[in-house]
């Protein structure tokens, strides 16, 4: 994706920088409070679904309804993997600054 630089068109992207457009009109959201990953030589297959708690006879048991299925190859799972890290550290910078405001 390309950053636009101070002074730039924002519709221009930065020389050696590829411009990307993002068409979210078919997007659909899914929630996903858990998942289960598989991985084969040439895909990783993520499953994000919901986990519901249920009753069978008189023992609990847990119901996992997949979603969503999200396969990736290994090098767009490593890209993807880095990225969600670096939102993950973000966010918990985030959290420990209005922590700290908040004392």
């Amino acid at each position: 994706m390309s950053d636009t630089k101070p002074g730039a068109p924002a519709n221009q992207p930065a020389p050696g920088q590829v411009m990307v457009q993002v068409d979210e009109t078919q997007a659909k959201v899914t929630y996903a409070n858990a998942w289960q990953m598989n991985a084969g030589q040439d895909e990783i297959i993520c499953d994000l679904g919901v986990q519901v708690p249920r009753m069978m006879g008189n023992q609990q048991a847990i119901s996992f309804q997949v979603g969503s299925r999200i396969v990736f190859s290994p090098n767009s799972a490593m890209r993807f993997a880095a990225a969600l890290q670096q939102v993950i550290a973000q966010r918990e910078q985030r959290l420990n600054q209005a922590t700290t405001q908040n004392r």
